[in-house]
């Protein structure tokens, strides 16, 4: 046999080429993989977008009919035809009216008679040129009149045309067309779909609209349609080779950008193609990024267990010990699952025991004068009875004092014992009864440290858990007593709590004059296991629990923010947490 130093080399080798060829192997699988998830996102990507950017040129291009429709049947427009020397008709309110009150930004009307003259333009005051001789499109309506939907690049811009023959008695008397632009659907693309389009018109048209174009911009020598367009995409364009992006048939990515490549066609003919840019990086890709993380925890954790199993193995045939060895991990496992569960078991009671003994200092702030007053007037009694000078009356009265004290610290105990209560159901309270309840709970420990409670509350007979919400006002006002606390400063403390009701709503305001909380953690305030106090003074569930018993069981809301106030002429900043609680 061979001795156990080669032994070892040997195996350590084997062990090291195995490991080896296992991450290779499964980080390729993962990084492929990665790829054709990423893949399939991007064609997810791009079919959802073409599909909502070919349903809004379709719901624009239906908008536009609709207007026109509208338009056609207007007595205005059709008098407009009939008496075109005494021309009164004027479109430009209506145009104004859409711009300021819907997406339509850039309405153009415009009135033709039958002969082919335009009578009437809302966006110029040309009028009474014979457009039929050099508008096609015109000179097929009036040979057939009908409606005529449709994208066209004229000489200002690409737009959407609706052109609807006007009738008077029946007879045919004009048409009139109404022109609305692309705008709408890029600004809703770049501020509602956080996108960056641009509408490059096919350079077929370039030359026509470079006298009279609408937006006045040209890159490469395509006319870019929309207004709205980035400038850091037209430096970016304008340094690439524009004909790639042209050609794009599904997407590109490029210096991390997601492009997409639109074609806006009318009868079979392209008349300009809309590109999509998306950064990548704010794409929502979590899910694949969790599949590499899982993938890559568990190639790793596979290489480990093979490690450890060709280790035991190995070990096995040098050793004849792997059922010993298994038995003795198997036993620490045991140990540290057992050790674990105590330390969690022994963390849950130090908490438990750390809020029943906050309670129990408050009972015992509470208890100290009418024990006090028990003390004085038996002792009172036992001395005077000794000394034969003891009246009725004065026995009477000691013993009424030692009975008002003993019923108080009875009430006590009712209070604490229901603070402490399992009851987890609905019952009818009011108001001021729970807040003299939380005040009863923890008075004793206000007044202690110079805390005023300043209160204002609306007496309200509700339905609700009483219980859970008395807990969840312990927590807050406890927070701020321990912020209160730690200002040496102040020889004084408020804590102001205001109670309402308001739309079908219980309101519950607490605020501090504690000098609120740093801006750089108040959105944390409510994770688990956060807190800004010394590890043995606070385990940070306290507001975290409340967030979850007004939310998720109560259906409530809660939040904290930061206010500054003023009281009796002095200026104070404090925490504020805000509670709603649907009635």
């Amino acid at each position: 046999m061979e001795n156990k130093n080669t032994f070892l080399i040997k195996n350590l080798v084997l062990l090291i080429s195995i490991c080896v060829v296992i991450i290779l192997a499964g980080s390729n699988w993962i990084l492929t993989k990665e790829k054709e998830l990423l893949s399939q996102k991007y064609t997810n990507i791009t079919s959802n977008l073409q599909d909502k950017i070919n349903s809004l040129i379709e719901t624009k291009k239906n908008a536009t009919l609709a207007i026109a429709l509208t338009l056609a049947e207007n007595d205005k427009a059709k008098d407009a035809l009939l008496h075109e020397k005494n021309l009164d008709y004027d479109l430009n309110e209506l145009s104004e009216k859409l711009k300021n009150y819907t997406d339509y930004k850039n309405v153009w009307f415009h009135i033709i008679d039958s002969s082919g003259v335009s009578v009437y333009r809302s966006w110029t005051e040309d009028k009474n040129d014979k457009i039929k001789n050099y508008r096609l499109d015109l000179q097929e309506i009036l040979l057939n009149p009908k409606v005529k939907n449709s994208i066209s690049v004229g000489i200002y811009d690409i737009t959407f045309k609706s052109m609807i023959p006007i009738y008077k008695d029946e007879k045919f008397i004009g048409i009139l067309e109404c022109i609305t632009h692309f705008n709408s659907i890029t600004r809703e693309l770049r501020n509602n779909q956080m996108l960056e389009p641009i509408i490059l018109v096919d350079k077929l048209f370039t030359n026509q609209l470079r006298e009279n174009s609408f937006t006045k911009i040209f890159l490469q020598d395509y006319y870019v349609a929309n207004l709205s367009v980035s400038n850091e995409i037209l430096k970016y364009l304008d340094s690439q080779d524009l004909e790639e992006f042209l050609k794009i048939k599904d997407y590109l990515i490029k210096d991390e950008n997601l492009v997409i490549n639109i074609p806006i066609m009318e009868d079979g003919v392209k008349l300009a193609d809309m590109l999509i840019f998306q950064n990548i990086n704010k794409l929502n890709v979590s899910e694949i990024s969790e599949f590499k993380k899982r993938s890559f925890s568990y190639l790793i954790f596979f290489v480990l267990i093979s490690c450890l199993i060709i280790s035991i193995w190995n070990y096995y045939i040098y050793t004849k010990r792997l059922k010993e060895l298994n038995n003795i991990l198997q036993e620490t496992v045991n140990d540290a699952v057992i050790r674990n569960d105590e330390k969690n078991k022994i963390l849950f009671q130090q908490n438990k025991m750390a809020a029943i003994g906050e309670m129990i200092g408050n009972i015992a702030h509470q208890w100290r004068q009418p024990l006090s007053v028990i003390t004085t007037a038996a002792s009172s009694i036992k001395l005077k009875k000794e000394l034969n000078i003891l009246e009725d009356n004065e026995h009477k009265e000691s013993l009424n004092y030692i009975i008002e004290a003993s019923n108080y610290l009875s009430n006590t105990i009712d209070d604490f014992q229901y603070y402490f209560s399992p009851d987890k159901s609905k019952n009818v309270f009011y108001t001021e009864d729970l807040i003299n309840k939380l005040l009863k709970l923890i008075g004793a420990e206000f007044k202690k440290n110079n805390i005023n409670v300043i209160k204002q509350i609306e007496n309200l007979e509700i339905l609700n858990y009483e219980n859970e919400i008395l807990q969840v006002l312990i927590n807050i006002l406890n927070n701020a007593k321990d912020e209160l606390k730690k200002d040496s400063s102040k020889s004084f403390g408020y804590v102001f709590i205001d109670l309402y009701k308001e739309n079908e709503t219980l309101i519950i305001k607490i605020k501090d004059n504690a000098g609120g909380i740093k801006e750089e953690i108040i959105d944390r305030i409510f994770e688990p296991y956060f807190t800004t106090k010394h590890q043995s003074q606070g385990t940070g569930i306290g507001l975290y629990m409340s967030e979850e018993i007004i939310v998720k069981h109560i259906k409530g809301t809660i939040k904290v923010s930061n206010e500054k106030f003023t009281y009796l002429n002095r200026d104070f900043i404090g925490a504020m947490f805000e509670i709603t609680i649907p009635l």
